[in-house]
Parts: C-alpha cells; structure tokens; sequence
C-alpha cells in the first residue's frame, strides 16, 4: 500500500511540473517556435471565428509575376464572387495535404464551418516531391502542430524525433521510387522515371519531335520527374493525409471542397508526348473518383488553364496569372453554389 501511495504522489507531481512548464512555455517561447518551426500556424491565428469556410493553399494562391500591381489571389477573388459568406485565406509556400491536415486539426472548436477548400496539388503525389529536401521542414511543422502538450511537441523536435533526414538520404529515397514505381503505358518502352528521363536527356526524341529543343530538353524531363507516376490510394502519403482531413471533416460536419489546380497538359504534350497525358490523366480520374465516392467535393481544374496563363516557364508549377487565378475561383465558385453552401 505504501508504494503505491508512494508512486501515486510522484505520478500526480510529475504531471503538475508538467503541465507547470507546458503553461510557462506557452507564455515564453511558444510563438517564437512557432514562427520559427511551424509559422503557417500564425496565419490560421488570425482567421475570424466568424468566417463561413477556409481556404487552404500554397504558393499558387498568392504567386505574382513580376510588375503585377495588385497582389491578387484565388482565395481573394473566391470571397469577392461570394459576398453572401465570408471565405479566409490560410497559405504559404511549398504546402501540401501533410501540411494542411495538420492545420485542420488546430481549426478552433469555436467555429462553425459551412466548408473548407484544401487545395489540392497534382505533383505533390509524385516522388519529386515527397521526398524532397523541404519536406524535413514540414515534417516539423506537423510535428509542431499536433494537437498536443505544446511543450512535449517542442521536446520531440529538440530530438529531431519526425521524419528527419539529409539532402542525401531524400535523394536516395526519390532516385529509388523513380526506379522501382512502375507505370504501364500501352505501346511504350518505359515502365519508370528513371528509364525515360534518361533517354528523354539522351536526345531520344530530338530529331522526331519538332517541339523539342536543346534549350528546353531540361524542361521536358522536369514534367517527366514531376507527372510521370502511377497513383497508389494505398500507400501514397498524400493520399493518406487527404483522407484524414475529409475524416475530420465528417467528425466535425463541414463539407470539404478539393480543389484539384490545372496543369499544364499542352506545354506537356508537346515536350513530352501523348504517353504523359495518358499517365496525367489515367491519375486525375482515378483521383477525382476516388474522393467523389468518399462524398468530397471535387472542382477539377486539371485542364482548365491555357498555356497562355502559365507564368513559369523553365520549371513546371501551377503558378497562374491572374486569368488563370480568375478561372479557378469561377469553377470553385460554381461547386459552392450547386452544392448550396453559399447561403
């Protein structure tokens, strides 16, 4: 009895000290980590409780070209096409579906959703971007952001205790899925990344495409590293985090709305070849199924943008001007009202 007793004080003492420090961390470092580990956080700080939805994006939401006068973004314009609800905006660069499931569960009980936008980026499924060097970074911001004792969060990434890695192991890990994730293409000799790019880098196709130069040879195998994947549901991060945002979505009775950016299919044609567009677009399907069966509503946009509203030009992103921007929001738009959740 007495060691129990014992055991008993220490236990109640260590969670008092424990929740002592978590509350002196909370009012001491806390925001500066944040800023410092987790910072898209600070944008969902200051989003009104009484907002009628979120939408949640990355770099395509706020990109502007050079000499643009007004900072124009797809949220923006969103908001202004709906005067009947109040739609906030939380982004920043390089977010994907990890990211935004992390700040779904930290969206204040408070308030009371009609629905959330979570884009919804067609590369962020390949290789190139799951193991990219960046993901360390927000590997620890969803690690900053767990719906935790803040203090034990800060605690775990003091340990580097989340998907930590170098430069060098993410390479490995992308150069290997490159490999060994095979896709089938009916009448064509390459079943991986690794196959094609490096006949699309050994001029394979130069003579017998007249799009292809020297110059944009580059550009052609960065669509082939970023499209050229089959989609798994199974086992695909990506994947996995968008179906625990719509689970906590569910749980918490607001619609999601995925919204699926265009790319930009004619620039890949035409560097690339039918072969890519048949890969593209056997995913987008599969991916626009897949959710609608899971009650997700979908606004694919996937062919909507002309070439023409694409604003880089050596890399392939969903950067848009503002026509492109204009145009998804008019599609999101379009899904809120069919679905009547703009009342």
């Amino acid at each position: 009895m007495k060691i129990v007793k014992y055991t008993a004080i220490r236990m109640i003492l260590a969670v008092v000290f424990l929740f002592t420090m978590n509350q002196l961390y909370l009012n001491t470092f806390w925001k500066d980590d944040i800023n410092k580990h987790a910072d898209t956080l600070e944008n969902l700080w200051v989003v009104p409780l009484e907002s009628d939805a979120i939408y949640f994006g990355e770099s395509s939401n706020f990109h502007i070209q050079e000499g643009d006068s007004i900072k124009h973004r797809i949220s923006y314009a969103l908001d202004s096409l709906l005067p009947s609800i109040s739609i906030a905006t939380v982004d920043n660069a390089g977010l994907h579906a990890g990211t935004y499931l992390s700040l779904v569960k930290n969206i204040p009980k408070e308030m009371n959703l009609k629905f959330v936008v979570i884009t919804v980026n067609y590369r962020s499924f390949s290789a190139n971007w799951r193991y990219a060097p960046f993901e360390n970074y927000l590997a620890k911001s969803a690690l900053m952001l767990e719906p935790s004792l803040p203090i034990l969060n800060k605690y775990m990434i003091s340990l580097k205790q989340y998907d930590y890695q170098s430069d060098e192991e993410r390479n490995v890990q992308m150069k290997l899925a490159w490999k060994n994730e095979k896709f089938a293409i009916p009448n064509f000799d390459y079943d991986n990344v690794i196959e094609w790019d490096s006949a699309m880098a050994w001029h394979t196709w130069l003579e017998v495409n007249p799009n292809l130069t020297e110059e944009n040879i580059p550009l052609a195998s960065h669509y082939i590293k970023n499209f050229a994947f089959n989609l798994d549901t199974v086992n695909n991060e990506r994947i996995e985090d968008l179906n625990a945002i719509v689970s906590i979505a569910n749980n918490k009775d607001y619609k999601v709305i995925f919204n699926l950016l265009g790319e930009n299919f004619e620039e890949a044609e035409r560097l690339v070849g039918s072969e890519l567009i048949y890969l593209m677009e056997k995913n987008r399907s599969l991916l626009v199924s897949y959710y609608a069966d899971k009650g997700v509503i979908m606004v694919d946009n996937f062919y909507q943008i002309p070439d023409s509203c694409f604003v880089d030009r050596n890399w392939p992103t969903e950067h848009y001007n503002y026509q492109g921007k204009k145009i998804v929001a008019e599609n999101i738009k379009k899904a809120i009202i069919e679905n009547e959740l703009h009342n």
